[in-house]
């Protein structure tokens, strides 16, 4: 009986297709929490608003306006606003065909797309409606052009006059140079990738100028552009900077030494951290991942064998974790979530290294562990992303809620969702904590306001009221009860997504 052979090419066109359907199956719904609302809401602002609005959050624009452009086409829906952000994983792992088998071979190729659809982290973060898998992407196609750059002027030496070298040379420069921006107006970990990246090739290229000199030119032509082209939002950067500083939920701890070495192996982080099963799992298989690599390296020392492109990138991810760290002293801005935006570099690495390993089976056996707890990841996102319990209370809403129906909340965790999905009736955001969030938090607007006074509402207001409140009930607690009346409520929702909690009460005031 003939055995079926499959060449590489096939299988890795195999493995592309399969991943994409994984990572697309808990996609599916509309559940979303709050900063995935602050996208739903901001996605329907006009360019312009985006820009003034976003610039007192902590996040650049050029997401929110690439929402805005698929909220023009396809209107305002959460379930193509989170195929979107699987767009561009999924767009990350074809590179592992069109790119990364092209410059590095096809072992390496595979499994890089291996890893960018299957690694546990994937699965979860591909889908959420946010910037950071269009930001991953990004820097990884810096990364990939900047090392063309490097490679060919290494490689080429003398060549420059050629006229097929610069043809070369200069698409790969106009590419980068795009993607740059990109990465200098998405997220501020891809900003300072982009800034890293940049530097190390103009130092490269200053050393290595008698060999390259029209594209050193170029590149400083490109560094001018680049600069000119981000000094409009360095104004809202020193502001955001600023108001990170003064931040209110980053913070460096135990937590933080846990999850950054191990996000990669983590389904989803804890909003109240733990060890739990999770958490050990991801620590030890992270642990032992980087062990691998640095026997991986030792190994290669000591044969001299090429592992310059993979040490590069571990390099930078580490550089990047580094500066973050460093900058946390001043300012706490590491964040595990984030390094979802330097995902591309660290899948790059392990395909790297994991390719150089001449025994199969051991390869294989990574492999097989990081299916499995890919699998195990994926497995429950579906079920909690498909709970019957995740849309409840919106459901709730939407049967009962009348036009001239007034919504306040005080936590804007749950208070962010019922926004999203309730544009049109009048809403308020009780600050008690007085949060300077007034400005960012006008992506809600013009249905939603930021109050600090309950008389701000109540004065010359007479009609039904929802109060939206969380486990504790401090919302309601506090709500002044002259002239008003209970007419139902509160009705307990507990979702499974994100594990939000609302109370829910109707009001009426005379």
């Amino acid at each position: 009986m003939n055995k079926i052979k499959i060449s590489v090419k096939n299988a890795h066109k195999i493995v592309i297709v399969l991943g994409i359907i994984f990572i697309l199956l808990a996609a599916f719904h509309e559940d979303i929490w709050f900063d995935e609302s602050y996208s739903v809401a901001i996605a329907n602002h006009s360019f312009s608003e985006i820009w003034t609005i976003t610039g007192n959050d902590v996040h650049p624009p050029l997401y929110y306006w690439m929402l805005h452009i698929v909220e023009l086409i396809f209107g305002s829906n959460v379930i193509i606003y989170r195929l979107f952000s699987v767009l561009a994983i999924a767009i990350l792992g074809i590179m592992g065909y069109t790119h990364i088998r092209k410059d590095f071979g096809e072992k390496i190729g595979i499994l890089f797309s291996f890893l960018t659809f299957f690694l546990p982290v994937m699965s979860t973060y591909s889908q959420e409606v946010r910037m950071y898998s269009w930001a991953c992407l990004f820097v990884t196609i810096i990364a990939i052009y900047g090392y063309r750059m490097y490679k060919l002027i290494k490689e080429n030496k003398g060549k420059e006059k050629d006229a097929k070298w610069k043809k070369i040379q200069l698409k790969n420069l106009i590419i980068f140079g795009i993607f740059s921006i990109c990465c200098c107006y998405t997220h501020y970990y891809s900003l300072v990738t982009a800034f890293v990246v940049n530097l190390a090739l103009l130092i490269y290229l200053i050393k290595n100028r008698k060999e390259c000199e029209n594209v050193l030119r170029n590149f400083i032509i490109l560094g001018i552009i680049q600069v000119a082209l981000y000094i409009p939002w360095l104004f809202y950067l020193v502001g955001q900077m600023q108001h990170v500083g003064g931040g209110f939920w980053i913070t460096l701890g135990l937590s933080t030494a846990v999850e950054v070495p191990s996000f990669q192996f983590r389904r989803q982080l804890d909003t109240v951290f733990s060890f739990n099963a999770q958490t050990i799992v991801a620590l030890v298989a992270s642990i032992l991942m980087y062990i691998y690599i640095a026997f991986r390296i030792y190994k290669a020392k000591k044969s001299k064998e090429e592992m310059m492109p993979g040490i590069l990138a571990l390099a930078l991810y580490l550089i990047i974790i580094l500066l973050m760290l460093i900058m946390s002293i001043i300012q706490p801005i590491l964040f595990s979530r984030y390094l979802l935006v330097l995902t591309g570099l660290y899948i790059f690495f392990l395909a790297y290294f994991m390719a150089k390993e001449n025994r199969k089976i051991i390869t294989a056996i990574i492999c097989l562990v990081i299916l499995i707890l890919g699998t195990i990841s994926n497995i429950e996102n579906i079920n909690i992303n498909y709970d019957e319990s995740n849309m409840k209370q919106i459901e709730y809403l939407r049967e009962n809620i009348q036009k001239d129906d007034i919504i306040v909340y005080s936590n804007i965790g749950n208070g962010g969702v019922i926004a999203a999905f309730f544009p049109e009736n009048k809403q308020y955001f009780y600050n008690g904590a007085h949060w300077d969030v007034e400005e960012a938090y006008k992506a809600y607007g013009p249905g939603m306001e930021t109050i600090y006074s309950y008389e701000d509402i109540l004065k010359d207001y007479h009609g039904r009221i929802w109060l939206i409140d969380s486990e504790n009930m401090g919302l309601y607690n506090e709500f002044p009860k002259d002239g008003i009346s209970v007419i139902e409520g509160p009705m307990r929702f507990d979702t499974k997504y994100q594990n939000y909690i609302y109370n829910i009460m109707l009001l009426e005031k005379e």
